[in-house]
């Protein structure tokens, strides 16, 4: 039966390609048309009668999708009221499930504020069938899977991969968390510890700020006006207060909400879609159906009193922020027609006749975003968010005054189809081409967009635009009045004049009702002729022919051009066979990284050219023709990806630009003013990033603090920076990778565009083999422990991060230390965060930089660091006796696992592209590593393990090297939680200044490449 489907695919693609070759338009049918998406899935299903069938309501088999989309697809109602989704994909090498339930935050009792959240974390501690607190998450770990969920207003989403030999068993541990859930009393008051310690994390955050502000001025009487995440005061201290069971709360939560037809699911796996059928009727198909409607609210979140009203806020960071929302109706119902989606493309617009560009003329923004915003069922707002300069906060009026000058011109240009037209060719475009995409991303995006749609739609319904309808603009844009909108303005020139302090995460803030006579101004029925409809696309690809396959070429990149000024691996998609290509090249030069003078220059080039050319590259960017720059240790580099039919034209007007490029002082200032708030905003971040950060600085043979940075950057002038590019376009090295829908000589073509340029000026210099050196890492000596301490004044939490180095990479030791960490991160997990309660944010991982291989375990934690540091040592004391009680067939589970996670194969041209990019990044360029170390790892052994683990990661191992670094919370006193017994009983070394560390210690050699290349290598025979 297989193989009967295979040929009648085979045979149904070459007629539908012979469809299309007849037509002789430039843009070809599948775009113009949509008719043309076909309905595959009707064709495959099998007539016979399925098993369970007594349990199934409707099958729908006749779902949209695109005509390259090879999966089959089946949607189920089955008799309960649970909806499901089946995807069979006989080539997918990993399973993924997500289940998505239509109740969230706006569903939990006012007086318990996060019980649906709570709700979601105790789901994955235990059920009666499987009661181990942790017996799901092992069992996907052994099993090469990964999970998350996510609650939100409207929606609670789990969802988790695993390889595909093992979804049905994954599927039954799966579907008692919505059976029989325990609700243990021992996992609900450690659990409530991981909800606090989420909240903690978020609580110096601006954007969890800013989001609980838009609630707290929504109508008191709305659940909009509300907190979802919930703490350990609102969860345990004040429900005990007043003799409430939390537990008995969670089941009754559970209870009442979980019901069946509030339930929407998703499996992909290798299965037919019979099998997958039976499995999901099976399991999924006896789950009670409640007698409770599906939430949807009706009231509008603001009235009229909360309505014409500015917010003003004083941040954490120094950021510089308006934002204008409107409140508008329910748009989910017309996800046909998609008039949000032609107004998001008008005011995000970014060309020569936009907002932003008026907005960037008169010095007030550099960035601006609009768009509509899905709360919940019934509550959406459309948002217009404009970054502020310094001179911009003073102009908040006239910047919303532009705003509705852009309005009105839209009114009277009405609707335009021939813009619509544009965004629907886009949209289809990106529809008939798009990746096939992660399964695990898949099934949790679908699973979410289920719940508002038709199982017929919900493939299509992101991209498709299937209707003109100007009345829903039209009714839309009426929504968009002074006395519909919120202003909301966010800057530190507010501080002490807010007369409000939110409960929840402590930002000042006041509600100040618009005055009548700036509402009138913002009501009048002007213009700004500076203000106009967009130009048309020039950016949108009509040539979508595929480039021949070369047999004789090699199935990796190869070298097809070497210079002294460049170098470029070169490989034919033949994988994914889309009309698309990544084009990378990489911008090289010693002189960069002399100091953090010459960083801050490079990095405010960037800046400066990014935003200068954005207002040329914003069409390319709607069309999926995308140029990222951006600065490195070392320069910059360039990446071009999308369609590749303009590719071409868009480097070459690139390079141009690059070499005649002349800074705008106005822009200079208000960039560099940007710069040194974003370095200074680094001390804010959250203290797991410093801490990685941190180490990063003290491993480094170059790295630079960024407090010299912004040191160094008041003296940086216009001049410095046209001076130093100068110089630095004139001695460089280029490496190149170009990947995709390209062949050879177009490749060769590129290649011509990016180099002449430079090799046409005068005075250009090769760079030597000594100025090619890449930065090595400084190596620990044998059985040290180093701790770096410092202090964070914004978050309340504390971090800890072990760095335990574990000696240059080779194939097999990659492969030792990375089986070594698959082995513990769930025991690390399970001990640290779920039973000892340390923190929200616990994880270990192996990484590799500058070719030296380490081990990390990370917690963030509101305990003190050195409590925290010596609960990670007994915990890696644990460990010994867990490699002890280890079976072999356990540890095969894990050498499973992780040859799954190594051979699965990337999802889409630009995941394949990362994967190339990354060994040419590292200078490794082995383009075979996932077969080639899954082959060493097939000979690695327990004792290989336990020999490791003695060697270098037990406190008595003769090779450990550890690196500790403790960013300890100004904000708690933990004093009394023995903050000096590390240094006692551990013999660490305490570093005073990084400077003279690195300087007392030696560096690790840089691993040999696999294919060896240089300055004067020929071209590799491969």
């Amino acid at each position: 039966m297989r193989c009967l489907r295979s040929i009648v695919f085979s045979l149904l693609f070459v007629l539908l390609i012979a469809v299309f070759n007849v037509h002789s338009t430039n843009i070809p049918p599948h775009i113009q048309r949509h008719d043309m998406v076909y309905k595959y899935s009707r064709f495959f299903s099998s007539s016979k009668s399925l098993a369970m069938s007594d349990k199934v309501e409707r099958r729908v088999d006749d779902i949209e999708k695109s005509i390259g989309d090879s999966r089959i697809y089946r949607g189920l109602e089955m008799k309960n009221g649970l909806t499901a989704l089946l995807i069979s994909d006989p080539d997918t090498d990993k399973s993924a499930v997500s289940l998505s339930v239509a109740v969230g935050s706006l569903s939990e009792p006012k007086d318990l504020p996060g019980l649906a959240h709570f709700c979601e974390h105790m789901l994955f501690l235990g059920t009666k069938k499987y009661p181990a607190e942790n017996e799901f998450t092992q069992f996907l770990t052994q099993n090469g899977g990964s999970y998350n969920a996510y609650t939100a207003s409207d929606h609670t989403n789990y969802y988790y991969s695993i390889k595909t030999e093992s979804l049905k068993s994954s599927l039954d541990r799966f579907a008692q968390f919505f059976l029989e859930p325990l609700f243990t009393t021992s996992a609900t008051e450690r659990e409530i510890g991981a909800v606090n310690s989420e909240h903690e994390k978020n609580v110096a955050d601006d954007y969890w700020r800013l989001a609980q502000l838009e609630k707290n001025a929504a109508d008191p009487n709305h659940p909009y006006n509300q907190f979802g995440t919930g703490t350990k005061e609102t969860l345990w201290v004040l429900p005990n207060s007043k003799n409430i069971s939390v537990r008995d709360q969670l089941l009754e939560f559970h209870s009442k909400w979980y019901s069946s037809h509030l339930m929407y699911l998703t499996i992909l796996g290798k299965e037919d879609l019979n099998t997958l059928e039976e499995i999901a009727v099976t399991l999924f198909g006896d789950i009670e159906k409640k007698n409770v409607e599906k939430p949807y609210w009706n009231d509008p979140i603001y009235k009229e009193k909360q309505l014409a009203t500015k917010t003003i806020v004083v941040p954490v960071k120094d950021i510089r922020v308006l934002s204008v929302n409107f409140l508008i109706p329910d748009q989910s119902k017309y996800y046909r027609s998609k008039p949000c989606r032609y107004l998001s493309a008008l005011f995000g617009h970014e060309g020569p006749t936009s907002i932003l560009t008026v907005l960037k003329k008169r010095g007030w923004s550099s960035k601006l975003s609009a768009g509509n915003k899905f709360e919940a069922r019934g509550i959406e707002l459309f948002d217009v968010d404009v970054d502020l300069t310094e001179k911009g906060v003073d102009h908040v009026d006239d910047i919303i005054k532009l705003i509705f000058q852009y309005v009105n011109m839209l009114r009277r240009e009405g609707p335009q189809e021939w813009f619509h037209d544009e965004n629907s060719n886009i949209s289809k475009m990106q529809f008939q081409f798009k990746d096939k995409g992660s399964p695990l991303d898949y099934v949790y995006r679908l699973s979410a967009n289920m719940i508002n749609l038709k199982l017929e739609d919900v493939l299509t319904s992101e991209y498709l635009i299937h209707e003109w309808r100007p009345d829903l603009i039209v009714e839309l844009l009426s929504y968009f009045r002074p006395d519909n909108m919120r202003a909301t303005v966010v800057s530190k020139v507010f501080q002490d004049k807010t007369d409000t302090v939110d409960k929840y995460y402590g930002t000042p803030y006041s509600i100040i009702p618009i005055p009548t006579e700036t509402l009138n101004e913002w009501s009048k029925d002007d213009l700004c002729e500076d203000l106009k409809m967009p130009l048309k696309n020039e950016f949108i690809a009509t040539d979508f022919n595929l480039v021949p396959i070369d047999k004789n070429e090699p199935g990796n990149p190869y070298i097809v051009h070497e210079s002294h000024l460049l170098r470029c691996w070169f490989k034919t998609d033949t994988e994914f066979r889309l009309p698309k290509a990544f084009v990378s090249i990489d911008f090289f030069s010693h002189i960069v990284m002399i100091d953090p003078f010459h960083c801050n220059i490079m990095s405010l080039f960037v800046r400066l050219f990014n935003e200068d050319f954005s207002e040329y590259t914003w069409d390319a960017t709607r069309a999926s023709l995308h140029l990222i720059i951006q600065p490195t240790s070392y320069g910059f580099k360039m990446q071009l990806s999308g369609f590749n039919h303009k590719l071409d034209v868009l480097l070459k007007k690139t390079i141009d630009k690059l070499l005649t490029f002349k800074i705008d002082p106005l822009r200079f200032e208000i960039l560099k003013e940007e710069k040194i708030r974003d370095l200074k905003n680094i001390d804010m971040e959250q203290p797991y990033h410093s801490a990685m950060r941190y180490n990063s600085i003290i491993l480094s043979e170059d790295a630079w603090d960024p407090k010299d940075l912004l040191a160094a950057i008041h003296d940086v002038k216009i001049e410095n920076i046209e001076e130093f590019i100068k110089k630095f376009l004139s001695q460089m090295f280029m490496e190149s990778l170009v990947y995709g829908n390209i062949d050879k000589p177009k490749a060769l073509e590129l290649m011509q565009i990016l180099e002449t340029p430079f090799l046409g000026q005068n005075g250009f210099r090769k760079l030597l083999p000594r100025q090619m050196f890449r930065s090595r890492e400084i190596e620990l000596k044998d059985r040290e422990s180093a701790l770096f301490e410092t202090t964070s004044d914004h978050h309340s939490s504390s971090c800890v991060y072990i760095h335990l180095q574990c000696g240059v990479q080779s194939t097999l030791s990659n492969m030792i230390v990375g089986l070594f960490n698959e082995i513990i991160k769930e025991s690390c997990f399970n001990t640290l965060r779920t039973q000892e309660q340390l923190g929200y944010i616990v994880f270990s991982s192996s990484s590799r930089s500058h070719g030296v291989l380490s081990l990390r375990i990370i917690v963030q934690s509101d305990r003190s660091p050195m409590y925290v540091d010596t609960r990670i040592e007994n915990y890696i004391n644990t460990i010994e006796d867990l490699l002890m009680h280890m079976s072999e067939e356990e540890f095969k589970k894990y050498k499973d696992a992780l040859a799954v996670k190594l051979l699965e194969k990337p999802k889409g041209l630009l995941k394949q592209a990362a994967v190339y990019q990354q060994e040419i990044d590292t200078h490794d360029y082995n383009f075979n590593r996932a077969q080639i170390e899954v082959e060493a790892l097939k000979s690695i052994v327990k004792k290989d393990i336990v020999k490791f683990y003695h060697d270098q990661i037990s406190q008595s191992g003769e090779k450990r090297h550890k690196l500790a670094v403790h960013i300890k919370s100004t904000l708690k006193n933990t004093s009394e939680e023995m903050d000096n017994s590390l240094i006692s009983n551990n013999n660490s070394i305490l570093i005073g200044d990084i400077t003279n560390f690195k300087m007392e210690h030696s560096l690790y050699p840089l691993p040999t490449p696999f294919i060896p290349v240089g300055l004067t290598s020929t071209k590799s025979k491969l």
